[in-house]
């Protein structure tokens, strides 16, 4: 005799897929943290590859911003940035949002450039503010 198990309700398949969402999320991004790439060795890479792996590793910080942001777009919630749907943004567009980024904010040798580009698309993509909220001026 088989046994069978029930069917899981449709919340604990959401709660299921989390949960391995967060754990490869936290396999993956281990390895990276050792990783980081700062804004001296940005703007100063040592060799060609480096300068080749640092546009890569940006290209990858964009790629996860913009899927971060279309998870809490679809899961409602608050977004990082508000960039038009229908924007494709070029590895050149990137690396000029976080330098000037940096710029903006006087940024040392040893900021971590995902940093930057996340304030970078918030600045140059912001998200309007819902009528009677507050801003941080008044």
């Amino acid at each position: 005799m088989e046994a069978k198990t029930p069917p899981q309700s449709e919340e604990t398949a959401a709660m299921t897929r989390w949960i391995l969402s967060v754990c490869l999320l936290a396999l993956t991004a281990a390895p990276a943290a050792a990783v980081d790439v700062r804004l001296d060795s940005y703007r100063n890479p040592k060799s060609e590859n480096f300068r080749i792996f640092n546009h890569m590793y940006l290209d990858g910080v964009r790629g996860g911003l913009m899927a971060s942001n279309a998870w809490l777009k679809r899961h409602g919630g608050q977004l990082l940035f508000c960039m038009p749907d229908d924007l494709a943004l070029s590895s050149e567009q990137t690396e000029e949002i976080m330098l000037k980024s940096a710029d903006k904010r006087s940024a040392k040798g040893e900021m971590v450039i995902a940093l930057l580009l996340l304030w970078g698309m918030q600045d140059t993509y912001p998200c309007e503010k819902p009528a009677g909220e507050k801003t941080g001026s008044q």
